[in-house]
């Protein structure tokens, strides 16, 4: 397991790098990927894919959130190449490769787990949202001292 997140990691430092992000968020990206990934496994075990991405994508946009707030950049500096680990490119591989092959039923049920695992990720991008939308809305009623 810990190789696997720091290969997430390294993984996602160099896709930032692809991405042209700037070289001093590179590492607070490959931060949040790797995170987010090992949330993902620690989940997955527990509660199966589908929360497990959930939670992960969830996790992933918060801390997107904090570090873009912290550095004064886009949130999508850090959660475009922090979600990278959990787009589901195996399974709609090999739905195409189940659809080519000619079984039909298999390439249906790859095709219905990634749009489930796309659901959750874009629900999770949502919840995240949501929480700093209510957070910024709090802070506008309420006057710090």
């Amino acid at each position: 397991m810990i190789i696997q997140i720091i290969s997430a990691f390294f993984a996602i430092m160099a896709s930032s790098i692809y991405l042209e992000i700037p070289i001093e968020f590179i590492f607070r990206a490959g931060v949040v990927g790797a995170l987010g990934w090992g949330v993902y496994l620690i989940f997955d075990n527990i509660f199966g894919i589908f929360v497990a991405t959930y939670i992960a994508g969830t996790v992933v946009a918060v801390t997107s959130h904090i570090f873009s707030r912290r550095v004064k950049t886009p949130v999508t500096m850090f959660f475009i190449p922090g979600l990278y680990p959990l787009v589901p490119g195996y399974r709609i591989y090999m739905a195409v490769y189940s659809f080519i092959s000619g079984e039909s039923a298999i390439a249906s049920s790859y095709l219905a787990d990634t749009v489930k695992i796309s659901g959750m990720i874009a629900l999770a991008i949502f919840t995240a949202d949501t929480i700093f939308n209510i957070i910024n809305k709090v802070k506008q009623v309420i006057p710090e001292d």
